[in-house]
Formats: C-alpha cells, sequence, structure tokens
C-alpha cells in the first residue's frame, strides 16, 4: 500500500470515529424530591424555632408592643418587696434558681393632677395595689406567660389617670375608663435577668 492510501484510509476510519454516535451518555444521578421536600420542611422548621424563641421576631420593643425589662439578679431581693405577699416565697426562689425571671417597669406621674392607684395583672399574678401619687414606682411582676414564649399581655386595672407606665420604651396610661392591656415582648436569651 501506498503512503497515499494509507493517509486515505486513515482519513476514512476518524470520519468514521466522529460520525459514529458515541456510547451511552453517564448522566449525573438527580436529587430525589423527596429528598429536596425533607431538607425545606428542617430548615423551615428551624425558621419557625428561631422566630417563636425570639418572641416572634420582635427584638426591641415598639409602642404598640413594649420590652418588658428583666429584674437583674443582684436586685431580685429589693424587687420582690413589690410583690403580692402570698406569691413572693414562690417568685423568689424562681427567679434566684432562673427558672422564671421577674419582669420589671416603673410608675411615675405624668403631671401634677395624675395618679391614682393601680393593679398589674400578669398571666394569672395580680399585684397588691399601688398607688402612683410623688416618685416613681419600680415594680416586678412575673411574665406574663412562659418565659421561653417572649410575648404576652400586661393588664393596668384600677382608677389612675396620665401615669406613665415605664417599659421600653414607656407610655401613658389612663384606667379612669376601665382597663387597659398592653401586649409586650421581653428577650428571652437571659433567663437569670443579665
Amino acid at each position: 500500500m501506498s503512503n497515499t492510501e494509507h493517509q486515505t484510509q486513515a482519513q476514512d476510519r476518524s470520519a468514521d470515529l466522529k460520525a459514529a454516535p458515541a456510547g451511552p451518555v453517564q448522566a449525573k444521578p438527580a436529587v430525589s424530591p423527596s429528598i429536596i421536600a425533607l431538607a425545606g420542611g428542617i430548615v423551615a422548621a428551624g425558621a419557625i424555632a428561631a422566630f417563636l424563641l425570639m418572641g416572634g421576631g420582635e427584638m426591641a420593643g415598639t409602642a404598640e408592643r413594649p420590652a418588658l425589662n428583666l429584674v437583674k439578679t443582684s436586685e431580685i431581693d429589693k424587687a420582690a418587696e413589690t410583690l403580692a405577699p402570698e406569691e413572693k416565697e414562690k417568685l423568689v426562689t424562681q427567679a434566684k434558681a432562673c427558672t422564671a425571671p421577674l419582669g420589671n417597669m416603673r410608675l411615675s406621674k405624668m403631671t401634677a393632677n395624675a395618679g391614682g392607684v393601680v393593679r398589674i395583672r400578669a398571666g394569672n399574678y395580680l399585684s397588691p395595689a399601688f398607688n402612683v401619687a410623688e416618685g416613681p414606682i419600680n415594680i416586678a411582676v412575673p411574665f406574663p406567660a412562659p418565659y421561653e414564649v417572649g410575648r404576652g399581655e400586661i393588664v393596668v386595672e384600677g382608677a389612675a389617670k396620665d401615669v406613665f407606665f415605664e417599659l421600653t420604651p414607656g407610655l401613658k396610661i389612663d384606667t379612669t375608663g376601665g382597663v387597659q392591656r398592653i401586649p409586650v415582648i421581653w428577650n428571652t436569651s437571659k433567663p437569670c435577668g443579665g
């Protein structure tokens, strides 16, 4: 065979190889739809849990839902003086054991003619009556819902006018027309009061 014939045969074989269909292509295995659904469910559950643990996602109080602050561990004994006598021992024990911290608020008059007598309801707890007169009054209460929930409602009862209810942020309360309900949040990351 001549050189030309060899080149022609080599070219023919090369053309046949190029024209021949390639063997079966190995496809990458697809991710199962059930695995995708499972992963999505895990991510969604984690997001919901984080939302609930952070008090519904609210980290700072607003005018519509102010924050109830914690009584610091070092101030529990002093704060206990404002608790209802029949609940005091149990609430102080729980706060010191870091199982159920106490919330803190302050009441004060906004004008010379303001003031009155109020009681604070937080969940099943009802505070003693407080006379908002001259100086501000610091009041401790249990949280109105389980601490881990991060949100609840404080109810102010009594007969008071133009009283500043110091939460974060604070607000004016007037119970001369009936009770005043205040939805509140709190930071759930410090169960011992910081």
